[in-house]
């Protein structure tokens, strides 16, 4: 198999921004043991567990370039999807930790999506062994067209993302400590950029779309980062110190 130009790309690109996804969200979870808090270590581990369904892309792509071949479906959904449920589960958790709301209200928005994403890894695994159709089906390289029921799981996986991280973002926004206040700016940017990136990586199947979707889920990682730990080097920039 001979990658085009775009293709390659496209592989690189995925590559760059799975691996500064996962050493941001290691420089996150590195901020619970300086401070103990244990929503850097649940923040960390969700944005690293955010990136499990681009892990498969590398994969074939490395594959591919070493031997021509690439993963099995099977494996591909599995590396991808798995373990998405728990990390949307970690993630919700850490942000219901920070979010004014009332315990009840927090119960009742977790018990919602706990119970989707039960309810779709529960799915995921039965039809893993008996339609595998039922989950995806592969179109091409790095290609896969998911079924509807997983493009819902996704959609809803989406809004939750949004409902809590938009209000979180406004949290920060509201302070009139300027640290705090250009926090909430980049973590507001960070949710609306995965939010984007996202729905264009999934929703269109075009090579230049997904270029495109990964240059924005790049932006999201770097403004998620920011948002929560506002480095040093970000301070001299904006001038803030």
């Amino acid at each position: 198999m001979v990658l085009n130009l775009l293709e390659i790309l496209h592989g690189t690109l995925t590559i760059v921004f799975v691996v500064i996804s996962i050493f941001i969200g290691l420089r996150i979870i590195s901020r619970y043991f300086v401070l103990k808090k244990n929503q850097f270590l649940l923040f960390g581990i969700f944005w690293i567990g955010m990136t499990t369904p681009w892990w498969p892309n590398i994969i074939s792509f490395i594959m591919v370039l070493v031997t021509g071949g690439t993963i099995d479906i099977e494996i591909y959904v599995v590396l991808g999807i798995a373990f998405l449920p728990i990390t949307i589960t970690l993630g919700l958790i850490a942000f219901l930790k920070v979010l004014p709301l009332t315990k009840k209200n927090k119960k009742v928005f977790f018990a919602i999506d706990l119970c989707a994403n039960i309810a779709y890894e529960v799915y995921f695994f039965i039809f893993l062994f008996v339609d595998l159709s039922a989950i995806a089906s592969y179109e091409g390289l790095f290609i896969l067209k998911w079924s509807i029921l997983s493009q819902i799981y996704f959609i809803f996986s989406l809004i939750v993302f949004l409902l809590v991280g938009i209000p979180f973002s406004r949290v920060s926004l509201h302070s009139e400590d300027p640290e705090i206040h250009i926090k909430g700016k980049f973590l507001l940017f960070a949710f609306i950029s995965f939010a984007t990136g996202t729905v264009l990586d999934f929703a269109l199947s075009s090579p230049i779309t997904y270029l495109i979707a990964r240059l924005i889920l790049l932006s999201s990682s770097l403004e998620f980062y920011i948002g929560l730990i506002l480095p040093k080097w970000v301070k001299k920039i904006l001038k803030m110190g």
